[in-house]
C-alpha cells in the first residue's frame, strides 16, 4: 500500500498558513462535508473550493470561505471582491495579525525566530508548490490590511504549547495521516490516482511539469476531507480542530458585538470540523458557491494533416 505523499502535501496546501467561474450547489444531504472538489470533462481540469452558507435563526449569517493556499491570482482577485460583502472576516494566521507586529517589535523578533525555526519546513514546501505549480501565493495576493479583517488564529506561543500539551510532532500527524490513508485505500479509484515517489520526484524534478502535476495534486484534493475526518478522530489535533475553537470563539465575540454577515477565511481542509461546530452552535446550511482555484485548460489539439491542407 502506497504511503500517502502527494495526498499529504496537498493537505498542506489548505490547512496552515503562516503570517507572511462559480457554480451554486443544493444544500448538502447528511455525508462527510464537502469543501473542496476536483472536476474534470473536454475543458480540462478545475480545482475549487466551496463558500458554505450557513445562517440562525435570528438572521446572523456565517460563510465558511475555503482556501487553497497557493493558487491562480484571479482566484485571490474574486475572493478579495467578496470580502467587501462582509461585515467582518476572520482570517486564519498562526502568528500576530498583519499589521500589529510593528508595536511590540521584541515580541515581534522572538516570535519570528520560533516560528523560522520550528516551521520552516512548511514554508519551504508551499514555496516549492507555488513554484512548481507557477501558481501564487495567498498571503502575497489577499488584502488582510482590509478594515474588516480580523485574526482568529492562535498566536505562535499558543500554538507550539498546545502542540506540547497534546503530544503533537510532524511525525505524529504524519502518522495519523497514514493510518487515514490506509483506511481510504479501500476506495478503487482513489488507490488508482495515487501515484508512486518515483514519479513525485520525477515530475518535481523537470522543469516543464507543472500542468501534469498540477492535475496529479488536483485529483489527490477530493480526498482530503475525508483524510482529515480521520486525522481528526481520537481526540482530534492543534492544527485543525483547536485552532477552529479560537476561530469560533472570535467568531462568537464578533456576533456578540452585534456583526451580523460574517465570513470566516481559512484553509478548505478545516471546515469538516468547523461546520459541524457551527450546527452545534444552532446554525444550518443554506447552500453553497464553488469558485475555481486552478483552472487548468485542456490542451489544444493539433489539427489533422488533412485539416492542413
Amino acid at each position: 500500500m502506497k504511503a500517502p505523499i502527494l495526498l499529504t502535501l496537498a493537505s498542506m496546501l489548505v490547512t496552515v498558513s503562516l503570517s507572511p467561474a462559480q457554480t451554486p450547489a443544493p444544500a448538502e444531504q447528511a455525508k462527510t462535508p464537502d469543501y473542496i472538489q476536483f472536476v474534470e470533462d473536454d475543458q480540462g481540469g478545475r480545482l475549487q473550493t466551496a463558500i458554505g452558507h450557513f445562517a440562525s435563526a435570528d438572521g446572523t449569517t456565517v460563510d465558511l470561505i475555503g482556501a487553497v493556499h497557493v493558487a491562480d491570482k484571479t482566484y485571490y482577485a474574486e475572493l478579495n471582491n467578496r470580502f467587501k460583502n462582509y461585515d467582518v472576516v476572520l482570517y486564519e494566521l498562526v502568528g500576530k495579525a498583519i499589521g500589529t507586529e510593528v508595536k511590540n517589535p521584541a515580541g515581534a523578533k522572538a516570535e519570528a525566530k520560533e516560528k523560522k525555526d520550528k516551521l520552516k519546513w512548511l514554508g519551504v514546501l508551499q514555496g516549492l508548490m507555488r513554484d512548481k505549480l507557477k501558481l501564487d501565493f495567498q498571503l502575497e495576493c489577499i488584502d488582510y490590511h482590509a478594515a474588516n479583517f480580523v485574526h482568529a488564529d492562535m498566536d505562535v506561543k499558543e500554538f507550539f504549547t498546545t502542540q506540547e500539551e497534546k503530544g503533537e510532532s510532524f511525525l505524529a500527524l504524519w502518522w495519523k495521516a497514514y493510518v487515514a490513508m490506509e483506511e481510504l485505500q479501500s476506495d478503487p479509484e482513489l488507490a488508482r490516482m495515487q501515484p508512486g515517489l518515483i514519479k513525485i520526484i520525477e515530475l518535481l524534478i523537470r522543469g516543464d511539469s507543472a500542468s501534469e502535476l498540477k492535475m496529479i495534486v488536483g485529483q489527490e484534493f477530493d480526498a482530503i476531507e475525508k483524510l482529515v475526518e480521520g486525522i481528526e478522530a481520537e481526540g482530534g489535533t492543534v492544527i485543525i480542530g483547536e485552532r477552529n475553537r479560537v476561530a469560533l470563539g472570535v467568531m462568537d465575540r464578533e456576533i456578540k458585538a452585534g456583526k451580523k454577515k460574517l465570513g470566516i477565511f481559512y484553509g478548505a481542509a478545516h471546515f469538516v470540523d468547523m461546520e459541524k461546530r457551527l450546527m452545534e452552535r444552532g446554525f444550518r446550511k443554506t447552500g453553497t458557491t464553488w469558485i475555481t482555484a486552478w483552472d487548468m485548460p485542456a490542451p489544444k489539439k493539433e489539427p489533422a494533416a488533412a485539416e492542413k491542407k
